[in-house]
């Protein structure tokens, strides 16, 4: 143990509870694909040399991407998951004890990957309604190499509008991640500023709308002579032959993701109004695939076991700002009946 480095050692690992009858607690696609199109990619997978390494570079993924993004291919990096490229964007610009800048309460990857790189953390506080503080962000902006935004953020489902991040973008002293995650759910992108800035990244993922959590890929968009230098810090063939083909097959499904996502923004708005029926419950507005409310005179630990007990699992924090409150991902209209049905019986019980 004395040789593994002390940044890793005080860190708790990351783990979330798994088994549940039902199940909100990830923020993944209550919908899994179709059998029908699982056999497809089995039967393309089954043709292809499983005793050869991958393409290093994915390229029929990548022209799909480019299609599907209206963005230059040269300009997209394919990850294992958005976390390997988080990893990649650590690892191509900061060295030991560089600041990066984080929203808080926000993604815990951001700040669990830049611990182990031993890099310094500043946190800009949500401000009320969990709206992002801009111009504390741009003060931070100047001295930090990066600064990671995700918007639609994760937990509060809140989001930045444009001009905010363009503010941020535009200092010009720090990279600027834009981690769009739930773009889907939300329609709204950063992309139109890589036309303008060169020091502006964006994060994007096959875990949510897609449905695909289980086989882990993700997509950068940078300017191409950025996107080739961030790729170099990705391990090699990172990207396998599952993961290449199965990306390659959704993205030819636009429009199986597209009623996926329009059932699931339907099922957000609706659970949204039952939240707000409910005395004991504040839900805060989402542009994601989850809703994070928060708890009136009761415990947010309390519910979150009393439903647990129940087999419905939610996403409970440690975070000192969550203290008192709870996300739940959208689940299929019956599972979000059946959270509600019990979140309305524990509370009437309570009181």
């Amino acid at each position: 143990m004395n040789k593994i480095k002390h940044s890793v050692i005080s860190l708790l690992s990351y783990e979330v509870p798994q088994k549940a009858r039902i199940k909100l607690n990830q923020n993944e696609s209550p919908y899994d694909i179709p059998l029908e199109y699982k056999e497809e990619i089995a039967n393309r997978l089954v043709r292809l040399p499983w005793n050869r390494y991958p393409s290093g570079e994915p390229l029929s993924l990548k022209r799909l991407l480019a299609q599907y993004t209206d963005f230059s291919e040269e300009g997209i990096v394919v990850g294992n998951g958005s976390n390997e490229l988080i990893l990649a964007i650590l690892l191509a610009y900061c060295d030991k004890s560089d600041t990066v800048t984080l929203v808080t309460p926000g993604f815990a990857i951001y700040s669990y990957l830049s611990k182990i790189m031993n890099l310094r953390i500043k946190e800009v506080q949500l401000k009320e309604g969990f709206a992002f503080d801009v111009e504390e962000l741009c003060r931070n902006a100047y001295d930090s190499r990066i600064t990671f935004i995700a918007s639609p953020n994760n937990p509060t489902g809140t989001v930045m509008e444009m001009g905010g991040i363009e503010e941020v973008v535009r200092i010009k002293k720090s990279i600027v991640v834009i981690d769009e995650a739930y773009f889907e759910f939300h329609g709204l992108t950063a992309q139109p500023l890589l036309d303008k800035y060169d020091n502006i990244l964006i994060l994007r993922t096959f875990s949510k709308a897609f449905g695909l959590a289980g086989i882990r890929l993700g997509y950068l968009l940078a300017r191409p002579e950025i996107a080739r230098e961030i790729a170099k810090t990705k391990l090699p063939f990172s990207v396998g032959i599952f993961q290449q083909v199965a990306g390659a097959y959704l993205l030819k499904k636009k429009g199986f993701v597209k009623m996926i996502v329009k059932k699931i923004i339907s099922e957000r708005e609706r659970v949204y109004r039952e939240l707000g029926k409910i005395p004991q419950i504040e839900p805060i507005p989402s542009k994601a695939n989850f809703i994070l409310f928060k708890v009136k005179g009761n415990s947010a630990d309390s519910l979150f076991e009393l439903l647990y007990k129940n087999s419905i699992l939610l996403r409970r924090f440690s975070n000192p700002h969550l203290k008192d409150a709870l996300r739940v991902t959208i689940g299929k209209p019956e599972e979000n009946d059946t959270f509600l049905k019990n979140l309305n019986w524990i509370l009437k019980k309570e009181v």
